[in-house]
């Protein structure tokens, strides 16, 4: 993906010599010693790539790094840091305003720099497209290009650098330089500037004096040049260097054209056409056997679309020109991720390095069925120039010819569409200067130099690809319906040029109508056609090798609507045990049809999610369908039970009578993992709880009551409100399926969600179904007649206590809470009486009309909070110290009040109350107004809008625009301030409709 640098536009990195910084000012600066400069040339040849710490220590140490390793690299970022900065800007650096182009991200450091300026990825794109120029029959744009890329070379790349890391580049690139300076003088020939080329090469041979391609460029050069003489010269001095120092003869291409100068071959004085044989090999020298001489060019085209996978094709280029024995590299990637496209361009980037041809062969037929390995030597064969007649007969031997004939050859071979290493095995050459480049979903048995794993393009290549297929127009004018195409995609290749094809093929559509019809999850693979083949067919490919136990739980995975599931909850779906679940999953992500972004986590992609679900909505039976979604629902229960087991003071009575469940409780090691889970499985629970409403089976209704009734213990440090269209639906499942109790508790579960969520109607609506669980249980049940009556009706009268404190009714809200009050009162429960007696303080507080002394109030909530702290109740003590706090604000003590808000944010923030971080930081907004210290006040009033934000809570967003709209106005940004004051006031005014309005509910 493209990236943005903070560099100005000329700033460059030079590592094809010296590493050394060049300023836009042409400034040319050594960026700190050997050390610092080997991490900025690691962090430059992967630009906007994540570098991890530990690569870069072991790219500067050779074998046991030092324990301070770490340390050493963080200050080499900070000198680096601080050179680019100073080099960049003409200046030191400031007090950290600007982003660095060094930025940190997770466990290691990107640099934001574009390709085209470092000098070494820039040399590498110069070549590439040189060849493209020569390929397209311009040899002499090529050679031009490449020469321009010779002249970045300034010495060996990365000089003086230490560690493996600049070992290994130093070789990378020295071997793309010999490659171009050899390709750059045939092309010369190709121009037939053969006199020219004479001493460039004998300099390009002092330097490289083993290259073969060098001595036959020599050859012909000479005997074009009318210097016969001296050509077969040129191959006596070769043979000799070549039996001197290496032991070794030269090959077939060189003493083919020995020969053919020998005999005086006129057609190798005319320069051979682009895309025939190898410049250096005579076009009519066939030796004593044809296959012997006959090249093979199989390679079919790349796509002319091909959009990104810089990273992905530097890595390719650089194993297939390292020049390491039996190179393979591999690509691998579910169907329609692209990778015969990144293949195939790989694979013409690096042919000029294999001069004796190239060979290709598609392992898969169109209808999806293996190839077999005979059949694809056969090909092989024939196209060496063997006649069918001595084609050996059995597949041994036909590998046993193969690798005989491959043995003198430098050869690619492209496997394209590998279905297993056992495939793979016989075609294999044995000789050490050929490669093979091989694609598969899956081959992780097959060692390779290297292998690429491919997933969808960033988001700017797949727009980018859109563009090149639809028109760059269509960006232009719909770069929104664009991004939401691309997404509907899944950013996958096959479907974003199906869908840019689409557009293409019908130019009076607007994206936005093609996005449309694509967000229809029913449609989307109908509409993502190439030609007449949907994008599904590749995904039936790999379905139809699955076995039927695979191939059962691929589709029964589908149906719980999870973002991303883990062994356990597969295992709870499947009904299964973990290690037999495990097993399955890795065998998907094996057969490309699951993706695992950590150890033990796995997801669809979306297109292959949509896939599955369409295909088990008509192949999985009904009973199987409900089965598979009680054991989703049942292993959230289990899960959200044991979360509130490890964090909640009322847990034995919250989670004694939920309803019976198959899944035993998940270990949690204490509160900070049990919240961590919640909020990971907040939108899998809220997508599966629509689910089971919208089904039939009453016990996983039970189960997705019970779940909704628990997650409110959470509601300080989850955006409850999320949950809100899940807890509507669930209702009429609940009415239609439950029995009273759970009817009840539904209606308790729904009303305390819905007092979170951010749309219109849902305040009013929460408060009648809250009304409506004191209708079902009474209002004041007695704790020996169950728990889940009593908890709902206590909770439920807190929670009507809070609605109508919303809604400006501190009378009403009062009466609640001293009925909350006197109901815990029954229990002899000192703190569940201690957090109804906080909640009555709250409305104390809050209310004008009073009657209670706030120095009273204050002391109260001081008694109160020594019960919750003996208790260990910390959600309760932070609102209690809320409490307090707010008695000092409207008692006129600022700085005590500011004192205490400060103790209590510290507090939140360390357990993770974002709610309550929330409340603070308004609260402290009001008090530095209040002790005319505007512009602390707009620091924390935005704070509270940020958190408000997330939390999506209507009363908070009203708090705080408001008070962020006074706290603008009193540092003079009146503009600015009345547009919160206004937003505020929109806010209020809802929140009061949302009162008295009236709803429909069940």
């Amino acid at each position: 993906m493209a990236q943005t640098s903070v560099l100005p536009g000329s700033d460059r990195i030079r590592l094809l010599g010296p590493v050394r910084y060049v300023s836009g000012r042409g400034d040319v600066t050594r960026p700190g010693a050997p050390g610092p400069q080997t991490v900025l040339a690691a962090l430059a040849l992967h630009p906007g790539t994540l570098v991890t710490v530990d690569e870069l220590i072991d790219g500067l140490y050779f074998d046991d790094p030092p324990a301070s390793a770490r340390r050493v690299i963080v200050n080499y970022i900070h000198r680096l840091r601080t050179h680019l900065d100073r080099e960049a800007h003409g200046e030191p650096p400031g007090d950290g305003s600007g982003r660095a182009v060094i930025e940190t991200m997770a466990d290691g450091y990107v640099l934001r720099i574009p390709e085209d300026r470092v000098d070494a990825l820039d040399f590498g794109r110069l070549v590439g497209l040189a060849r493209r120029h020569a390929d397209g029959g311009d040899p002499a744009a090529g050679a031009g290009l490449l020469e321009e890329a010779l002249a970045m070379w300034q010495g060996p790349a990365l000089a003086g650098l230490p560690g493996p890391f600049a070992l290994d580049w130093r070789r990378t690139l020295g071997e793309q330089l010999a490659s171009a300076l050899e390709y750059r003088l045939e092309l010369l020939l190709a121009c037939g500037r053969h006199a020219e080329a004479v001493p460039d090469i004998v300099r390009a041979l002092k330097t490289y004096p083993y290259r073969e391609r060098l001595h036959g460029a020599l050859m012909v050069a000479l005997y074009r040049s009318g210097r016969a003489a001296e050509a077969l010269s040129a191959y006596d001095r070769a043979r000799r260097v070549l039996a001197e120092d290496l032991g070794i003869d030269t090959g077939p291409t060189l003493r083919a054209l020995h020969a053919a100068i020998l005999a005086g071959d006129h057609a190798l004085l005319l320069p051979p056409e682009q895309g025939d044989e190898d410049a250096g090999a005579p076009s009519g020298a066939t030796g004593a056997h044809a296959p012997a001489t006959l090249l093979p060019a199989q390679l079919p085209p790349a796509p002319c679309d091909f959009t990104g996978r810089r990273e992905q094709m530097s890595a390719l280029v650089a194993a297939l020109t390292a020049g390491q024995p039996h190179a393979v590299a591999v690509v691998t990637g579910m169907g329609g991720v692209g990778k015969t496209a990144l293949a195939l361009r790989a694979a013409h980037a690096v042919a000029g390095t294999y001069p004796d041809g190239q060979l290709y062969a598609n392992l898969r037929a169109p209808d999806g069925a293996p190839a077999e390995p005979a059949e694809v030597l056969a090909g092989f064969l024939t196209g060496l120039g063997v006649p069918a007649e001595r084609i050996p007969g059995s597949l041994a031997e036909r590998a046993a010819l193969f690798r005989t004939l491959l043995s003198p050859r430098a050869v690619l071979v492209v496997l394209d569409n590998a279905t297993s290493t056992a495939q793979v095995d016989p075609l294999l050459p044995g000789a050490a200067r050929c490669a093979v480049l091989v694609t598969g979903r899956s081959l992780t048995a097959l060692p390779a130099a290297v292998t690429v794993p491919l997933r969808g393009l960033g988001a700017d290549e797949a727009v980018e690809l859109i563009g090149r297929v639809a028109g760059i127009h269509r960006i232009q004018e719909e770069p929104d319906a664009v991004t939401a195409l691309v997404t509907a995609c899944g950013r996958l290749p096959l479907a974003l040029r199906a869908a840019g094809a689409r557009l293409a093929a019908r130019p009076g559509w607007s994206v936005a109508a093609l996005v449309e019809r694509v967000s229809d999850q029913a449609r989307l693979l109908a509409e993502l056609r190439v030609g007449e083949v949907p994008v599904e067919a590749v995904f039936e490919m790999s379905f139809a090798q699955l076995s039927a136990r695979h191939a059962g739980a691929f589709l029964a995975l589908s149906v719980p609507h999870c973002t991303e599931f883990d062994v356990r909850a597969a295992a709870a779906a499947l009904r299964v045990p973990e290690r037999a679940a495990e097993d399955v999953l890795e065998a998907l992500v094996d057969a490309a049809l699951l993706e695992t972004g950590a150890p033990g986590r796995y997801h669809f992609h979306d297109l292959v999610g949509a896939y599955a679900r369409q295909k088990a909505r008509a192949e999985l039976p009904a009973a199987e369908h409900r089965a598979v979604l009680r054991g989703a629902i049942d292993f959230l229960c289990a899960g959200v039970v044991a979360a509130v087991r490890a964090t909640q003071p009322l847990s034995g009575p919250l989670t004694a009578e939920i309803h019976p469940r198959r899944t035993p409780d998940l270990p949690m090691s204490g509160g900070p993992e049990a919240v961590q889970w919640v909020r990971r499985v907040l939108p899998v629970l809220a997508a599966v709880v629509e689910q089971v409403a919208a089904g039939d089976d009453p016990d996983a209704v039970a189960l997705a009551v019970d779940v909704l009734t628990l997650v409110p213990c959470f509601e300080e440090v989850l955006p409850l409100g999320s949950l809100g269209r899940a807890a509507a639906a669930l209702l009429p499942a609940a009415l239609a399926h439950c029995d009273a109790d759970m009817i009840g508790t539904a209606y308790y579960a729904a009303g305390t969600i819905l007092k979170k969520h951010p749309e219109a109607g849902s305040l009013q609506c929460a408060r009648e179904y809250l009304r409506r669980v004191v209708a079902v249980f009474g209002d004041a049940p007695r704790p020996e007649a169950g728990h889940r009556p009593f908890l709902a009706v206590l909770f439920t009268l807190a929670m009507l206590a809070q609605l109508e404190l919303q809604f400006g009714d501190f009378e009403a809200a009062r009466g609640y809470a001293q009925r909350s009050v006197e109901l815990a009162g029954s229990t002899g429960d000192q703190a569940l009486v201690a957090r109804r007696r906080t909640l009555l303080l709250q409305i104390e507080v809050l209310d004008p009309d009073r009657g209670t002394d706030l120095a009273a109030i204050g002391a109260e909530c001081r008694e109160l909070a020594g019960v919750l702290t003996r208790h260990q109740d910390v959600k309760w003590l932070i609102r209690v110290m809320m409490t307090e706090a707010d008695s000092l604000l409207y008692a006129g003590r600022h700085a005590a009040a500011a004192g205490l808000y400060r103790r209590v944010l510290a507090r939140a923030r360390a357990t993770h109350h974002f709610r309550n971080v929330t409340e603070c930081q308004f609260q402290l907004a009001e008090v530095m107004l209040h002790v005319g210290d505007a512009g602390e006040a707009v620091r924390h009033a935005r704070e509270a809008l940020a958190g408000a934000r997330d939390s999506c809570e209507q009363h908070l967003l009203a708090r705080s625009h408001q008070v962020l709209g006074e706290a603008l106005h009193a540092v003079g940004r009146k503009a600015e301030g009345d547009g919160h004051l206004v937003r505020a006031a929109a806010l209020y005014r809802e929140l009061q409709r949302d009162g008295p309005a009236g709803a429909a509910v069940p």
